[in-house]
C-alpha cells in the first residue's frame, strides 16, 4: 500500500496501475451499489482514478483502502445528483428511508451532525451497527443483507426499521428536530 502512495506522490503512472489492479473490483462494487447501472459506473470508476491521481500529493491517506471507498462513495453521490436526480435510484431509495430521521438532507456537509451520527453508530450493538453501516454507507439492498446476515428480509427491515427509530430519538434529545 505505501508504495501504491509512494509512486502516486512522485506522479509515477505505475502507481495508478497498481491501484487500479489492486482496487477496482472493490471500487466498483461500492460505486454499483449506489448507482445500480454498470455503464455509469465505470464512468465513475474512471472519475475515481482521476481524482485519486489529482488528490495524492497533497493528500496522503493513512488507509489507502478507507481513502478509496470515500471517494468512489463521494463520486457515486455526485453522478447521481447531477445525472440521475429525476429518476428514482438505489440511492433515493435509501435517503428517503433516512429522510425520517435525519432533519437535514445535506447532513454529510454538517460536522455536528456527522460527529452524532459516527456517536450513535459507534453505540449499535454489532449486528446492527453492520447492517446499518452496509446499508446506509456501502448501499447494500435489503436482498444482500438478508444473504449476508443468514437471515430472512424481514428480519433485516425490521432491525433496520427499529435502528431508524433509535437515531431519530438519539437526534431529538441531542437538539435537532425531525
Amino acid at each position: 500500500m505505501a508504495d501504491i502512495i509512494e509512486l502516486l506522490e512522485r506522479r509515477d503512472e505505475q502507481g495508478l496501475a497498481l491501484l487500479k489492479e489492486k482496487y477496482s473490483d472493490y471500487c466498483y462494487s461500492i460505486i454499483y451499489r449506489l448507482l445500480r447501472d454498470h455503464e455509469h459506473t465505470e464512468e465513475a470508476l474512471s472519475d475515481v482514478w482521476l481524482r485519486i491521481w489529482n488528490s495524492i500529493p497533497p493528500a496522503r491517506p493513512l488507509r489507502l483502502r478507507a481513502y478509496l471507498a470515500k471517494t468512489a462513495r463521494n463520486i457515486a453521490l455526485d453522478y447521481i445528483k447531477r445525472n440521475c436526480a429525476e429518476k428514482r435510484n438505489g440511492m433515493t431509495v435509501l435517503l428517503d428511508e433516512l429522510n425520517e430521521c435525519i432533519p437535514d438532507p445535506e447532513w454529510e456537509r454538517s460536522d455536528s451532525l456527522k460527529e452524532l451520527l459516527r456517536e450513535f453508530v459507534g453505540s449499535l450493538e454489532p449486528e446492527e451497527q453492520r447492517i446499518f453501516l452496509r446499508r446506509y454507507w456501502y448501499g447494500a439492498t435489503i436482498e444482500e443483507l438478508a444473504k449476508a446476515m443468514h437471515c430472512s428480509e424481514s428480519r433485516i427491515t425490521g432491525i433496520l426499521f427499529r435502528t431508524r427509530k433509535k437515531l431519530r430519538k438519539y437526534l431529538e434529545k441531542e437538539g435537532y428536530k425531525v
